[in-house]
C-alpha cells in the first residue's frame, strides 16, 4: 500500500474531501479510510485524467444534502437566473430550473443557451492541463455583471428544437462590483448582507473547514447579530481534542477560536486554544521519520533514503506523527496545504498572547521553503524529495513553470505575518509571480475545489499588492457572479477541471461555498487579524493551564 499511498504528486491531493468531512478519533476507522481513498488515487486517475463534456459522469450524479439535492446532478449553475445546465464547447443544454426562479418560465429543459445580451459565447477548452473559465461560463458570468449594472434584463440566445430565439431573464438590479472590489463596494455590501442572512438562518451541516470558514466570515462582521452568530460559533467549538486528532480539525479550530479571542478579549477559548496549538506542534512530522525503508526500494542505500526522508521534518500530514509512527510508518507523508494552516494557527496564537511554538513555526517554514520552486510553485506534499524515491531537491526547486496557485495565495499571507524573516520579501515576490502567470488554475483545486479557491482568493485579498488584487479578484468577479444561487443570497460550487475533485458532494457545498464567499466580501470592513486588522486585547495573555 505504501507505494500506493505515494505514487505520485496526486498521492495526497484526493483524499481531502473525505477526511475532513468526519471528525474521527478512532485509528481503524481512519486507516480504513486511508485505504479507500489510497485505491482511489490509483485507480481514478487513469478514469478521469482529463477533464470531458460528461464532466465525469456526474452531470447525472446528485448531491445527497443541502438545497441542491433537488438538482439531477452536478450541473453548471447559470448564476441568478435559477437555471443549471450542462456545459458544451459554446454552450448550456438547461436541464434543471428552480420553480421560484427568474428563469421559471422563460427557459425551458433542453434550451441550449449560447449567448447572452448579444454576444455568442466563447469556446472552453476541455482538458486536465488548461485551467480558467474563458468561454460559456466566464461570458455568462460577465453578461450578468452587465445587466445588473444596467436594468436587470438578461437576453440570453437560445436554440430551442429547431428555432433560435432570444428570451429575456429578468435579474435585479444589484449594480455593478466597485473597481475596488471587494472593498469599498456597494454590490459587495447588499449581497454580504444577505450572505450573512442565509448563513445564520441555515445552521450546521458543515466540516471542520467550512465550520471555520463560515466562523470567520461571521466573526468579522461589525453587525452585533452577525457577530453573535460567530461568537456562538466560537464558543461552542471551545473543546479540546486528544492525541489523535488530524491536523485539519486542529488547525481550523485555532484559527477561529484565536480571531475570536483578538476580536473580543474573551479568554475563556484560551485554555482550548493553547492546547490545541501545542497538539499541532506533536503532530508535526520530527526526524527520523522512517518514511520509507530501503527494503521496499531496491537499490537504493539507506543512508541516502534518511537524508532525504529528512526533507520532510517540520510537516504536518493529516494523521498526526506519532499516529504515523504507531502504524510502523509509509502511508500519507506531509503537505504543504496542511502545514500552512498549522503555520497560520501558531502566528495568530502568537497575537493572542500565548507560548510561542516558534521552533514549530521555523522547522513550517523551512518545510514550505524546501517545496517551493524558485518560480513560487509550492509543493503538494514530498515529490520534492522522496514521493517516488529520491529525487535531485536543489533541481525541482530550479523548476520555473507555475501553478498550484491556492497554496501560492496562502504563503504569501503566511510571510506577510512574519516580516521579520530575512527572507519573507523574496518569497512573497516568488508567489506573486506564480499567482501572476497562473491564477486562472484556482478554482481548480484538487479534492475540494472550494477550499483552494477560498483561502487562495483570501490570501490574495489579504495582500498588500494591489497589482495582484485587481488582477486576480477581478478575474473571479465572473465565477461569483456564476456561482450565486437565484435570491441573491447564497452560493454553489461550479464545476472545476481537476479529476478528484468532489467539493458538491461534501456535507453542504451550499453552506460551504455561501462561507467562503462572505468571507471574501468581509474584507468591505476587514476585522481579523488575517485580514491585516489589528487585536483588541491590550496585553498579552497566558492561558490557564
Amino acid at each position: 500500500m505504501l507505494r500506493i499511498f505515494s505514487h505520485s504528486a496526486l498521492w495526497l491531493e484526493a483524499s481531502q474531501d473525505l477526511i475532513l468531512i468526519p471528525e474521527m478519533s478512532f485509528y481503524p476507522k481512519r486507516i480504513l479510510h486511508c485505504l479507500i481513498i489510497g485505491l482511489s488515487c490509483a485507480f481514478s486517475a487513469s478514469l478521469y485524467g482529463i477533464r470531458d463534456e460528461n464532466n465525469q459522469g456526474r452531470w447525472n450524479k446528485p448531491c445527497e444534502v443541502g438545497p441542491d439535492a433537488v438538482v439531477p446532478g452536478f450541473l453548471v449553475n447559470m448564476g441568478p437566473t435559477g437555471a443549471r445546465g450542462t456545459l458544451k464547447e459554446s454552450a448550456y443544454v438547461v436541464k434543471y430550473i428552480f420553480e421560484d426562479s427568474p428563469a421559471h418560465g422563460v427557459l425551458e429543459l433542453d434550451d441550449e443557451v449560447y449567448g447572452a445580451n448579444g454576444k455568442t459565447f466563447g469556446k472552453h477548452r476541455f482538458g486536465r492541463k488548461v485551467n480558467g473559465i474563458e468561454g460559456p461560463m466566464q461570458d455568462l458570468g460577465l453578461a450578468i455583471e452587465d445587466s445588473e449594472g444596467s436594468d436587470g434584463v438578461l437576453s440570453l440566445m437560445v436554440r430551442r428544437g429547431n428555432e433560435s430565439q432570444v428570451v429575456d431573464v429578468q435579474l435585479e438590479k444589484l449594480g455593478r462590483f466597485a473597481d475596488t472590489f471587494p472593498r469599498d463596494c456597494e454590490k459587495s455590501k447588499i449581497l454580504l448582507s444577505r450572505a450573512y442572512k442565509y448563513l445564520i438562518e441555515h445552521p450546521g451541516g458543515l466540516d471542520s473547514q467550512g465550520r471555520a470558514v463560515k466562523a470567520l466570515a461571521l466573526l468579522s462582521s461589525d453587525d452585533p447579530e452577525v457577530f453573535e452568530a460567530g461568537k456562538q460559533m466560537a464558543l461552542a467549538w471551545n473543546k479540546p481534542y486528544d492525541e489523535d486528532t488530524w491536523s485539519w480539525h486542529m488547525s481550523f479550530q485555532s484559527m477561529a477560536l484565536a480571531e475570536y479571542y483578538l476580536r473580543t478579549g474573551d479568554d475563556q477559548v484560551l485554555a482550548t486554544l493553547d492546547d490545541s496549538l501545542k497538539l499541532l506542534r506533536r503532530a508535526q512530522w520530527k526526524a527520523p521519520i522512517y518514511h520509507w525503508k530501503s527494503k521496499q526500494i531496491k537499490n537504493i542505500d539507506q543512508a541516502i533514503i534518511d537524508k532525504h526522508q529528512a526533507l520532510y521534518e517540520g510537516g504536518l500530514g493529516h494523521a498526526p506523527h506519532p499516529f504515523i509512527v504507531a502504524r510502523g510508518g509509509g502511508g500519507y507523508g506531509p503537505m504543504q496545504l496542511t502545514t500552512q494552516l498549522a503555520m497560520l494557527s501558531w502566528q495568530l496564537g502568537k497575537m493572542c498572547g500565548l507560548e510561542a511554538q516558534e521552533e514549530g513555526l521555523d522547522a513550517g517554514f523551512q518545510f514550505l521553503e524546501n517545496g517551493t520552486t524558485v518560480s513560487g510553485w509550492v509543493a503538494y506534499g514530498g515529490e520534492f524529495t522522496l514521493n517516488n524515491g529520491p529525487v535531485d531537491t536543489k533541481a525541482w526547486q530550479q523548476q520555473t513553470r507555475h501553478g498550484f496557485t491556492q497554496k501560492s495565495g496562502l504563503s504569501h499571507l503566511i510571510y506577510q505575518l512574519s516580516p521579520e524573516r530575512p527572507n519573507a520579501k523574496e518569497m512573497m515576490g516568488r508567489h506573486v509571480g506564480n499567482i501572476m502567470a497562473a491564477y486562472r488554475d484556482m478554482s481548480d483545486g484538487h479534492a475540494c475545489a472550494m477550499m483552494g479557491l477560498a483561502w487562495g482568493l483570501f490570501g490574495v485579498a489579504a495582500s498588500d499588492n494591489e497589482t495582484m488584487q485587481r488582477e486576480v479578484l477581478d478575474y473571479y468577479k465572473a465565477w461569483i457572479n456564476m456561482a450565486r444561487c437565484h435570491g441573491s443570497d447564497s452560493y454553489v460550487i461550479l464545476p472545476a477541471r481537476d479529476y478528484a475533485d468532489s467539493s458538491y458532494y461534501r456535507k453542504n457545498i451550499r453552506n460551504h461555498t455561501t462561507a467562503s464567499v462572505a468571507l471574501l466580501y468581509s474584507f468591505l470592513s476587514p476585522n481579523l487579524r488575517l485580514q491585516g486588522a489589528s487585536p483588541v486585547a491590550a496585553t498579552p495573555v497566558t492561558a490557564a493551564k
